[in-house]
Parts: C-alpha cells; sequence; structure tokens
C-alpha cells in the first residue's frame, strides 16, 4: 500500500456515516485517476474491481449493510460490467441517504429563530455582557467571556442556529460564576436562563423530526446478486 493511499485512514471521523462518506471519496477518486491517467481500457476491471472491493471492505467493516449482497467476479467482462454499474448506482442512493440523514440530524441540533425572537436574544447577550463588565472577574475571564458572547451573537444571525454556542457560554459562564463565588453575585444566570427559554420556545414551536434510523437500517439493493460458481475472486487481482 503506497504512503499516499495511507492518507485514506488517517485522521478518520468518529462518526460511521462520515467516514464511510471520506474513504468512498478517496476510493472513488483514486479509480477516476486510474482512468483518466490510462493509454487504454485494459486495466479497466482490474482498477474497477479494486475500487469496489475496498468500498465493500469499508462498509463491512463500519456495518452499512446495503452492499452485502455484492460478490466481486471479473472472469466474465460483461456480467463485472452490469454488476460494477449496479454497485455503483447502489453506492450512489447511500450517499444520498445518509447526506439527507445527516442533514435532517443536523435540523435536531439547531433551531430557526424568528427576527422577534433573535432581537431578544441579542438583548440578552447584551444584558450578560453588561453584567460581565461589571463584575470583580479578573481580565482574562472577561475576554473569553466576550469572545464567546461574539461567537454566538453571529451564531443567532444564521438561517438556523447551532446549540453549541449557547453550551459555550453556560461552560464559560460556571468558569466565571466559580472565579466570583466569594461575591455571591452571579447576575448573568438569570439573563442566561431568560435567553434559553427563547430558544426552548422556538424549538418547541418547529415540528418533530421523525425518528432517525439505526446504522444497519439503510435500505439495502432489492435486487438480490447470485454469488458465483467456482473461486469467488480472479486469481489475477491481490486483495
Amino acid at each position: 500500500m503506497g504512503e499516499d493511499q495511507m492518507d485514506y485512514y488517517d485522521d478518520l471521523p468518529e462518526d460511521t456515516f462520515d467516514a464511510f462518506l471520506h474513504l468512498e471519496a478517496e476510493f472513488r477518486k483514486e479509480l477516476q485517476e486510474k482512468i483518466e491517467h490510462s493509454d487504454s481500457n485494459g486495466n479497466y476491471t482490474y482498477d474497477a474491481a479494486d475500487y469496489m472491493n475496498k468500498t465493500l471492505a469499508a462498509a463491512n467493516f463500519l456495518e452499512i449493510g446495503a452492499l452485502t449482497a455484492y460478490e466481486i467476479d471479473t472472469r466474465n467482462s460483461s456480467h463485472f460490467d452490469a454488476t460494477f454499474t449496479s454497485f455503483k448506482r447502489d453506492v450512489d442512493k447511500i450517499i444520498v441517504q445518509i447526506r439527507i440523514m445527516k442533514s435532517r440530524r443536523k435540523g435536531g441540533m439547531s433551531v430557526g429563530l424568528s427576527s422577534e425572537q433573535k432581537t431578544k436574544i441579542h438583548a440578552l447577550i447584551g444584558k450578560i455582557r453588561d453584567a460581565i463588565e461589571s463584575s470583580a472577574a479578573t481580565v482574562p475571564k472577561k475576554e473569553k467571556l466576550f469572545s464567546i458572547l461574539t461567537r454566538l451573537a453571529e451564531e443567532v444571525d444564521k438561517h438556523r442556529t447551532g446549540f453549541e454556542r449557547f453550551g459555550d457560554l453556560a461552560r464559560g459562564l460556571s468558569g466565571i460564576s466559580r472565579e466570583v463565588a466569594e461575591e455571591g453575585a452571579e447576575p448573568w444566570w438569570k439573563w442566561f436562563k431568560a435567553l434559553m427559554g427563547v430558544v426552548d420556545e422556538a424549538k418547541e414551536s418547529e415540528p418533530q423530526l421523525p425518528k432517525l434510523p439505526e446504522t444497519k437500517r439503510i435500505e439495502p439493493p432489492r435486487k438480490q446478486l447470485p454469488k458465483p460458481k467456482g473461486a469467488e475472486f480472479d486469481d489475477e487481482i491481490p486483495f
């Protein structure tokens, strides 16, 4: 395995579906480059089978079971071409399904805010900023919170607002609260609770998303391909 191919597996995303999308894209890119730099179509079957084998290996390891019906048999070129065409079509279908599912999941971790709700949140961000400025916290702590508030304000102005920035603010406020614990004054929490009340109200008003499918429930190909008789793989292809 070449050093460049090892890069396929470096720093793979933790998410199963992201990992599959990443690897399949690399395998497909490699196949396309081989086809473009080939002087003839003599190696097409070898290269296509190599792509198919790697993609199947990734899908099996990541437990994406929609491709389990496929076997690689290059002894009959016309049969292999039909199988490979069907395989690519099913891989493309899986990719579309994963992207739709991830989009729905992302929607579940964000909220759409109305103009009025955005205005309320911006006003509450200002209240929190003023409370922090008036506190006895150290300058570095204040500057860190101001940076978090700035990023949150930018997030609020997006079409959909992710929840991550609110979590950042909660952690930041917890840190500054520990620093001024002896004073017993934490005025920012009432503004933060009011801010989250606006977020909760917005999320409750959104239509509920259907439950996401489990990993193994991606729709499998409907056509089950027969297993080849005799040896399953061409001896000339080193897998």
